[in-house]
């Protein structure tokens, strides 16, 4: 199995046109099967356009695609969402899925199939994020950090080996609880730790919010 997520959580990347032909190559003529994780489908900035595997017949035909209610209606705790795929796929999808999660929130999926009338959400997720993305970004120029300004979903990485050599793990705990800012370090996405002083903050936030956690991040002092 190869696993593919686009926009990508945490880097906040987005895979294009050229990605999937090349993903199409490396699949051509093997038993090999994709899980594409789309669930920020929705949320892509500077006029991006989401390139799915399903677009793609030679990949739809051997993938499971993933998607997400929570993350487009902004309600991701109710961990609601659904897959695509064909259906011999599907059919062992399905043997897996009725021992470990048997049945969803019956009030969630009515909540869900309610908001969906209004087509205007999701259709305006790129602009409301973007917004926020940029706000954020903005704000964070004031700060030691560096960083690249994500291409998609609602995290923004940012890099602080100028600031200190800590690890990401203890700077993370570190922040928390020195000033009061919560991020995640990017070596919990690795199986091996991979430390490259990157830390994954969340801006889908109030701009008070943002505001406050960046005035607070404004005052870290370099000690690399």
């Amino acid at each position: 199995m190869i696993i593919v997520n686009t926009p990508h959580n945490p880097t906040g990347t987005v895979l294009e046109y050229e990605d999937m032909v090349q993903l199409k190559k490396l699949v051509r003529d093997t038993d090999i099967v994709i899980l594409s994780d789309e669930v920020y489908e929705h949320i892509l900035f500077d006029g991006r356009k989401h390139e799915s595997v399903l677009k793609h017949p030679e990949l739809a035909e051997r993938s499971f695609v993933i998607y997400s209610f929570g993350k487009t209606y902004h309600n991701t705790g109710w961990k609601m969402g659904y897959a695509i795929a064909p259906a011999e796929l599907t059919k062992e999808f399905r043997r897996v899925h009725q021992f470990v999660v048997f049945s969803c929130n019956t009030p969630y999926q009515h909540a869900f199939a309610d908001v969906m009338d209004d087509k205007d959400m999701y259709l305006s997720l790129p602009q409301f994020y973007q917004e926020k993305r940029d706000f954020f970004c903005k704000l964070l120029r004031d700060t030691p950090f560096t960083f690249t300004p994500a291409e998609g979903s609602y995290f923004q990485l940012v890099n602080y080996a100028n600031i200190t050599d800590e690890p990401d793990k203890d700077y993370a705990i570190r922040l928390t609880k020195d000033i009061g800012v919560a991020s995640v370090p990017i070596s919990v996405f690795y199986h091996e730790g991979l430390d490259m002083k990157q830390l994954r903050f969340c801006f889908a936030k109030n701009n008070e919010t943002l505001e406050r956690a960046v005035e607070r991040l404004v005052k870290l002092k370099v000690t690399a």
